[in-house]
C-alpha cells in the first residue's frame, strides 16, 4: 500500500515558510474524474484531469537508482503509469506542503507500493526522510509534476527539491571521501588523542577558545587582497580567525592571526604553516587533522570535531567528554571557521577572502602557499602551472568556479544567511548572499558584550589515557576471538559482536551498505586492519611519551 507520512515541523533558521491559505480546498466531479479547486485555480483540468497526469508520466525519463521527486501528488493521478516505468530499483517520493491538500486528497489518491506520500515544509523533516531511505540505494534524482499543485508555492517546492539533489550529492561525495581518507582520519584522531593525553602541548576544547574582538574570518580567495588594507587598519580591534591556507598571506602582509583553522587531513597542510613555527599563533583543529598541524607552530590547540561518519567510536569520544564541540560534515575550512565564531561569539561576525571561486590563472591570494607554488613553476612554456588541464577548453569559455566550491558556497547561503550576524568586507568575491559591511564603526564597537565564557577547562588527559586503553583492548579483543572463531566456528556470533563495537576498524571499506557482517572475507579484513591499528596506536603513544620525557 503507499505510505503516507507526516512529519514534525521544525523551527530552524533554515525552515522555509509556507504561507497559510487564505480558503479550503474542495474535490469537484468533472464527470471524467475528481479535480481538486484551491486558492483560486483548478490543479487538474477541469474537464480531462487524468489525461495530462498520465503523458507526464508516460515522458519521464526512465532511469536506474533514481528517486523520482513528485512535487504535490494530490490525487495521485500519474502515479501507478510512472511506477510501471520505472526500475524496480527507483522509487517515487511524493511530497505535499500542505495539509489541508492531503488530508482531503489521501483519502481518493491512488494507491501504489512504489511510492511514499510525505507531508513536510522544512529541510529538517525533508532530511529525516532521506536518511530512512537508505541513501546508498540512489544516485539521481529527478522531478516529475504530474500536477499544478507546486504552483501553490514553486519556491518552496524548489528549495527542497535542491535540497535533495544536494543532499544525494553530498552522500556520494562524504562516502567517496571516507572510502579515501576514512583509515587516514582514524589514524589521526588516535594519534591527536596520544598527544591529548600524553604531550606537551596545551590541548584544550573549543568551548574554552574566548574571542575578545569582533572577529574576521580569513579566506585564502584572491578578494583577500582587497581585504587586508581594512584588516591592518583595524587590527587591534579585530579577533583575526585565519583559515589555514590564508595564514602565510596575513604573515606576508604583516598581519599575525590570533588563531588558524585546520581541517586538512593531508601533509600539504605544513605548506600553509611556512615560518610560522614559535609564532605563537593559537590553532583551532579538527580531531582527525594531521597531527603535525597541531604541534608544529608550538601554541596552543583547541580541539573540535567533525562528524564525519555515523560511528559507535565517535560516539564513545563524546562520552567520554573529548568531543564537546561537534559540527556536521561541512567540508569548508571556511564554512567551519564561522560556524565556530559564532557559537564563541554573540556578535556579528565579518568575512574577508571566501571567495569560493577564482579567476583564470588565480585560484589563491598573493603570499599563500599554493600561490608561491605557482610563481615559482612559471615559465614561458607554463605561463599558468596547475591549470594546464584548462588550457584544452573551449576558446573564450568562462570558468569561474566549480562543483565543489559551488556546493560551499550554496551551503554558506543556505546555513548561515538567515544568522543576521555575518557581514562581508566590501570587495570582488563571491556574491553569498550576505549583507555588506557598510558601518564598520559600529560593528566594531560590541567588543565586550560578545565574549562567550564556559569557565575553567577540564582536564582531558587522564580520561583521554583511559579511552586510548580501552579502545586498545577493544582491538586486541578482536584478534582473541578471531583466534578463537578459527579453532571454533560456533563462536562467529560473539567475533562479530566484538567487531561492532569497533567500527572504526572498517569505516573506510567499500563494501556496499548495509555491510555483510557475515561474510568470511569481510571478518578476515577487519582482523588484519585490527592487528595494524593496534601496532600503530602503540607505536605513536610510545613516540609521544618518549618525546614528553625528553
Amino acid at each position: 500500500m503507499t505510505r503516507f507520512r507526516q512529519f514534525s515541523q521544525h523551527t530552524t533558521p533554515l525552515s522555509p515558510n509556507i504561507a497559510s491559505p487564505t480558503t479550503n480546498p474542495r474535490l469537484e466531479n468533472t464527470g471524467r474524474g475528481l479535480t481538486v479547486f484551491f486558492e483560486n485555480r483548478y490543479l487538474y483540468s477541469k474537464y480531462e484531469p487524468m489525461l495530462r497526469p498520465k503523458r507526464a508520466a508516460e515522458l519521464a525519463p526512465i532511469e536506474n537508482r533514481c528517486i523520482y521527486v513528485v512535487p504535490s501528488p494530490l490525487l495521485g493521478y500519474g502515479l501507478n503509469t510512472l511506477a510501471k516505468r520505472i526500475p524496480n530499483d527507483s522509487f517515487i517520493l511524493a511530497i505535499e506542503v500542505f495539509e489541508s491538500l492531503m488530508n482531503l486528497c489521501a483519502p481518493y489518491a491512488e494507491k501504489n507500493d512504489r511510492a511514499i506520500h510525505v507531508r513536510l515544509s522544512d529541510f529538517a523533516a525533508l532530511n529525516e526522510v532521506f536518511n530512512s531511505i537508505g541513501p546508498w540505494n540512489y544516485r539521481r534524482v529527478r522531478r516529475v509534476d504530474l500536477g499544478a499543485g507546486s504552483s501553490l508555492n514553486p519556491k518552496l517546492y524548489d528549495e527542497l527539491i535542491t535540497f535533495l539533489i544536494d543532499a544525494l550529492i553530498n552522500y556520494w561525495r562524504n562516502r567517496n571521501t571516507l572510502l579515501r581518507l576514512g583509515r587516514q582520519w582514524i589514524r589521526h584522531v588516535y594519534a591527536n588523542l596520544c598527544e591529548l593525553a600524553y604531550g606537551l602541548l596545551d590541548i584544550q576544547s573549543v568551548n574554552n577558545l574566548i574571542i575578545d574582538r569582533v572577529p574576521v574570518i580569513v579566506g585564502a580567495g584572491p578578494s583577500l587582497e582587497e581585504a587586508l588594507p581594512f584588516i591592518r587598519k583595524y587590527r587591534k580591534r579585530l579577533w583575526v580567525m585565519a583559515a589555514d591556507t590564508a595564514v602565510s598571506a596575513l604573515l606576508t602582509y604583516g598581519i599575525k592571526p590570533d588563531a588558524a583553522v585546520v581541517l586538512e587531513t593531508q601533509p600539504w597542510n605544513l605548506l600553509d604553516f611556512h615560518d610560522t613555527e614559535g609564532s605563537g599563533i593559537a590553532i583551532v583543529a579538527d580531531l582527525s587533522s594531521y597531527p603535525p598541524s597541531l604541534t608544529h607552530i608550538g601554541g596552543p590547540c583547541y580541539l573540535y570535531s567533525s562528524t564525519f561518519a555515523e560511528l559507535e567510536f565517535l560516539r564513545k569520544l563524546e562520552a567520554c567528554g573529548v568531543r564537546d564541540f561537534t559540527l556536521d560534515p561541512l567540508g569548508s575550512v571556511g564554512l567551519v571557521a564561522i560556524e565556530i565564531a559564532l557559537a564563541r561569539w554573540k556578535g556579528s561576525v565579518l568575512l574577508a577572502g571566501l571567495d569560493f571561486g577564482y579567476s583564470h590563472g588565480k585560484t589563491h591570494a598573493r603570499g599563500t602557499a599554493y600561490h608561491r607554488w605557482q610563481m615559482l613553476h612559471l615559465n614561458r612554456l607554463n605561463p599558468h602551472p596547475g591549470w594546464e588541464t584548462l588550457m584544452l577548453r573551449t576558446r573564450n569559455q568562462k570558468q569561474d568556479t566549480d562543483s565543489v566550491l559551488n556546493g560551499y558556497a550554496a551551503l554558506l547561503r543556505r546555513r548561515f544567511s538567515e544568522t543576521g550576524r555575518l557581514y562581508v568586507l566590501p570587495t570582488s568575491g563571491t556574491d553569498l548572499n550576505l549583507p555588506l559591511l557598510e558601518d564598520a564603526e559600529t560593528i566594531l564597537l560590541e567588543n565586550q558584550k560578545g565574549i562567550t565564557r564556559n569557565g575553567e577547562a577540564p582536564n582531558w588527559r587522564a580520561e583521554t589515557a583511559r579511552f586510548i586503553d580501552a579502545q586498545l583492548n577493544g582491538l586486541q579483543e578482536i584478534i582473541d576471538s578471531w583466534e578463537v572463531y578459527a579453532k571454533d566456528t560456533k563462536e562467529k556470533s560473539k567475533l562479530i559482536s566484538v567487531i561492532e563495537k569497533m567500527d572504526e576498524v572498517y569505516v573506510d571499506f567499500p563494501d556496499t551498505d548495509p555491510l555483510s557482517k557475515e561474510n568470511e572475507s569481510f571478518l578476515v579484513r577487519v582482523v588484519n586492519r585490527a592487528r595494524v591499528l593496534l601496532d600503530y596506536i602503540e607505536g605513536v603513544r610510545s613516540s609521544v611519551r618518549a618525546a614528553g620525557n625528553k
